[in-house]
């Protein structure tokens, strides 16, 4: 007889209770702050960095625990916030328009706060074996 144990890693855990999407806005301020032009380079690392923190942040909602759901839409509704205000600060205090990159950033906030919940209950209802 052979005895099977599962244990879940720490660090995987605490991980999955970040709310990723703040690094698309943490990232789009510090490049306002620094003065880095977003055409090249930065931008392209930027579209890279918020496409793979939108499918973090997508596989994350797959957790129904309602915790961690919870805290998921209170991450997601701040990080709306967040983004538009700082659209906000760069079209009335900066006169400046927002690049294509500051829509994409701001689109994909967007997504996330709508497309997380929507998994989490398409999640919820295949494991309580709802049929749909």
């Amino acid at each position: 007889m052979s005895n099977v144990t599962v244990s879940t890693k720490p660090m995987l855990t605490k991980l999955s209770h970040l709310p990723w999407m703040l690094l698309v806005i943490v990232y789009l301020i510090a490049v306002q702050v620094v003065g880095i032009s977003m055409d090249g380079t930065a931008g392209y690392i930027f579209i890279v960095l918020a496409l793979v923190v939108l499918f973090i942040e997508i596989f994350k909602s797959g957790d129904v625990g309602t915790g961690a759901f919870f805290m998921d839409q209170l991450w997601a509704t701040l990080a709306v916030i967040l983004a538009t205000g700082l659209m906000t600060y760069l079209w009335v205090m900066e006169n400046q328009s927002p690049t294509f990159y500051h829509w994409i950033g701001f689109a994909m906030i967007v997504a996330d706060a709508l497309l997380s919940p929507f998994n989490a209950y398409r999640t919820a209802l295949r494991n309580f074996d709802v049929a749909g």
